[in-house]
């Protein structure tokens, strides 16, 4: 058998990829900065993070022409799933995006406690708009409360003063990488039977008493925005350690499909034709049922 074409095309990756890593070398060599001196040097509060490797996976994957969620995105969410401690990561096209599904995922019908339209959730009243906008997308009503000048995050003392019997739901960002004050949110939503929705966009890493911030809340979300702290040009992730809701996230992000069985495998839960629908026919495919108004 013939491998030569193979080879050739295998010799070209490799010479295009060590071109590839010399030439970011040269370029980061003459983009060096100076020395940093305290109280002098200004530190960004945003920008593109990345090495010869991440430019490398980006070429690799390039040339592999993968351009939709793959391989890559696989290892991704098993890679953060680990390094956060949390059962379920779902890698989404946006931190925005990521609030959405979050929130939305709160409202299906599938889990235990769905939020219904007209309910109240407390959020911050001077933050980013995507930690609000879903909020009202989703016919709910924002309950503002303010911030602590001293930290820009939330003001836990004024949340009492925020429940309503309608209260379903807390949703509130950790500011600019600083925590939220989570034994006070925590416990409010505990004693009062609330979701608490994390947006750690800003806060990937973060430690609050020695734990993550993202790994408090029913669910949380993260930026790879080049604001944030692992740039991927764009994307977010949403994360849970509830089934329920991974199911509901998944589903809404991918167009509202009922089936959770992985996308380009066949019937790799064996039940493929066999579910049962009030208004459907005997056998008709799971992977075309639609259970919710997903994106």
């Amino acid at each position: 058998m013939d491998n030569s074409g193979e080879n050739k095309t295998t010799s070209l990756e490799e010479k295009i990829l060590a071109l590839t890593r010399e030439l970011i070398a040269e370029r980061l060599k003459s983009q060096s900065e100076p020395p940093f001196i305290p109280g002098k040097s200004a530190i960004p509060y945003a920008g593109r993070v990345y090495g010869p490797e991440e430019v490398e996976a980006a070429v690799k994957s390039s040339l592999d022409f993968w351009l939709t969620l793959g391989g890559e995105g696989a290892a991704f969410e098993r890679e953060l799933g680990e390094y956060l401690g949390r059962r379920h990561v779902l890698l989404v096209n946006s931190g925005s995006s990521a609030n959405l599904l979050a929130f939305a995922a709160l409202t299906s019908k599938k889990i235990d406690r769905p939020i219904e339209a007209g309910s109240e959730v407390i959020t911050v009243a001077a933050g980013f708009p995507t930690t609000v906008n879903p909020i009202i997308q989703h016919g709910c009503v924002p309950v503002f409360v303010d911030v602590d000048p001293l930290t820009a995050n939330i003001n836990p003392a004024l949340l009492e003063g925020a429940l309503s019997p309608k209260t379903r739901a807390v949703m509130v960002a950790h500011t600019l990488g600083n925590p939220i004050d989570l034994d006070a949110v925590t416990g409010f939503c505990a004693r009062n039977g609330l979701y608490l929705v994390e947006d750690n966009c800003d806060s990937l890493g973060s430690l609050y008493r020695g734990r993550l911030t993202g790994t408090f809340g029913h669910l949380a979300t993260s930026s790879f925005y080049p604001p944030h702290h692992i740039t991927m040009g764009e994307g977010g992730a949403v994360y849970t350690d509830d089934g329920a809701l991974k199911k509901a996230v998944e589903s809404f992000r991918d167009w509202g499909r009922d089936c959770w069985c992985p996308s380009g495998e066949d019937d790799t839960c064996k039940n493929r034709f066999k579910w049962k629908w009030e208004s459907l026919p005997d056998g008709y495919d799971h992977k075309y049922v639609y259970s919710h108004i997903g994106y």
